[in-house]
């Protein structure tokens, strides 16, 4: 008995080897992850600038910060700007990229080619998308061209010097980019579907629209909210594309929060007050995200 006794906790070292072995890197990797963080909340209760000195001497401001961005029209438009171009250009990704997993799901000839091109977008530098639709947005660019073809009339319109339209060519650039995002990730989960309730379904006479309703989207549930969640989070960070595109104009007129950001902290050197909002934005993100899942959790 002492000896499967000492077998047993032999066994039990074993298995808890694996993870001892992994404590040290874990311990490394939260510290490397939580250091910037604690820095962040530290610097958001400052009034710290590069131009006033090293971080931690910059005044203590408790709620000065928070003050500020209440009463801060630029960021409060930056943020209803973002929001808005996050809510079209999600819902718009969502529904092309799932009309397009409906048409691919099926196999056919040359599927695999077509699916390899309808990637491609997604695969183009966000800076480079960027200058692109600078490029077809241009007075005698190919838009204007196009125009003036199917309409017969001479089409010569700057649309990036106009808040609505260079709005809307910023929602366009996106769309274009990362609806292949969307396409792949709805593909993959129509592909994994089970097809055994779906073929039960078309013998018993179902129509293709009630299977999608009934069963497709229902099983698919999960998918659709994390393809979600991960789109409108990286959409929210938009930046890039939108730089080389119209550095945030004409004006305010495509300025997200992302570049409200990053003009505040490297062309105005205002540290505190950026980490503030850096750390709202971070909660708010998190608190969003975890309500969104928690039903999934649930389940």
């Amino acid at each position: 008995m002492v000896g499967l006794k000492g077998l047993k906790e032999w066994s039990n070292d074993i298995e808890k080897f694996p993870v001892i072995m992994t404590v040290p890197l874990n311990f490394l990797l939260n510290l490397i992850a939580l250091f910037p963080l604690f820095i962040l909340i530290y610097a958001s209760q400052t009034d710290w600038s590069p131009s006033t000195g090293s971080w931690f001497k910059a005044h203590i401001v408790p709620g000065h910060n928070i003050l500020r961005m209440i009463g801060d029209g630029l960021f409060q438009m930056a943020i209803l700007r973002t929001v808005a171009i996050v809510a079209v250009a999600t819902i718009a990704e969502f529904i092309l990229g799932l009309i397009l997993a409906l048409l691919f799901v099926e196999e056919f000839r040359g599927r695999r080619v077509l699916v390899s091109l309808f990637l491609m977008p997604m695969m183009v530098i966000p800076a480079v998308s960027g200058y692109m639709y600078f490029m077809m947005f241009q007075g005698h660019g190919p838009i204007n061209r196009i125009l003036s073809i199917l309409t017969g009339t001479h089409w010569d319109v700057a649309w990036l010097t106009y808040p609505q339209y260079a709005l809307m060519a910023v929602i366009l650039m996106d769309i274009w980019q990362w609806t292949p995002f969307m396409f792949l990730i709805l593909l993959s989960g129509m592909l994994a579907l089970p097809p055994d309730p779906i073929n039960a379904a078309r013998v018993l006479g179902a129509s293709e629209f009630t299977i999608f309703r009934r069963l497709m989207l229902p099983m698919m549930k999960r998918i659709i909210m994390i393809a979600l969640i991960l789109r409108a989070i990286e959409c929210f960070k938009l930046m890039d594309g939108i730089y080389v595109m119209t550095l945030g104009g004409p004006g305010y007129a495509t300025q997200t929060i992302s570049m409200w950001i990053y003009e505040a902290a490297f062309k105005y050197l205002d540290y505190g007050y950026v980490s503030q909002i850096a750390l709202v934005i971070f909660v708010t993100m998190g608190i969003i995200s975890w309500f969104a899942i928690k039903p999934l959790r649930g389940e």
